[in-house]
């Protein structure tokens, strides 16, 4: 029978690490820094976990999480 292995050096599920993430979002045309980025998931209940000096977070509440953080930028009536 096989079993999954949990391995401390390889993220789980969705999963991505920040650095990637705001690498990514920059290419949308909307850019946020590391730090805002993650200051705004931590505002937004999301988990983020350390894996040795690097931040991961679920990419797709990370997505989540920049589009509300555009749309509370946006100028639109």
């Amino acid at each position: 029978m096989a079993t999954a292995l949990m391995s401390p050096y390889v993220p789980a599920g969705d999963e991505t690490k920040m650095d990637d993430a705001v690498a990514l979002l920059h290419e949308t045309g909307h850019p946020i820094s590391k730090s805002t980025l993650e200051r705004q998931c931590r505002a937004r209940g999301v988990t983020l976990t350390k894996r040795g000096r690097a931040n991961y977070a679920s990419w797709s509440d990370v997505l989540i999480v920049h589009a509300a953080w555009v749309d509370s930028r946006d100028d639109l009536p």
